[in-house]
């Protein structure tokens, strides 16, 4: 066998002979791998959000869902808890978990379980699981079976599920 002690570069470290049981010495070698050295900055960086912009490659490969999941906002949520008195207009969603009082448009409107809103609502699709009083105009309505409507809704496609408290109107819009 070749003597790897003399040709053993120095950041070798060897195992004693009593380790070593039945293995002679000179066979058994090991290697201890040094890391280089990081550079403070590098191992420490500071909080930066990466810039990423998908290739043309990448965005074909995601297909329909791609291009439907990067048309898609997240919702504006007011929170329970939250009172908003005024207009409100947006592109997109929004989603009532808390109050609103006033004159709303939106793509999306969503009273949640808890959510209450007293108004004039203009949008597109309408999910109503807590509580709506008011006038609504919309494309398609969906009430819940916790939803209580109290007022005039304007709707082409409706949903209603068993247990809801509706007074007031629902009218197909021609």
């Amino acid at each position: 066998m070749f003597n790897k002690f003399k040709s053993a570069p120095n950041n070798v470290t060897t195992v004693p002979e009593e380790a070593a049981e039945s293995v002679a010495p000179e066979e058994i070698v090991l290697f201890k791998e040094e890391e280089p050295a990081m550079p403070a900055a590098l191992a420490n960086p500071p909080n930066v959000t990466p810039n990423f912009t998908p290739s043309a490659s990448q965005q074909r490969g995601n297909g329909v869902m791609g291009m439907l999941q990067a048309n898609v906002s997240k919702p504006s949520i007011l929170s329970e808890g939250f009172y908003f008195k005024g207009e409100l207009s947006a592109k997109g969603t929004i989603h009532v978990e808390g109050s609103l009082n006033g004159q709303v448009q939106v793509d999306e409107l969503t009273i949640g379980s808890r959510g209450q809103v007293d108004g004039i609502v203009n949008c597109k699709n309408f999910h109503i699981k807590g509580r709506f009083s008011g006038t609504a105009t919309c494309e398609e309505l969906t009430v819940t079976s916790s939803a209580t409507v109290d007022g005039h809704v304007v709707y082409k496609t409706l949903s209603v599920q068993k247990g809801a408290s509706i007074k007031g109107e629902l009218l197909l819009a021609k």
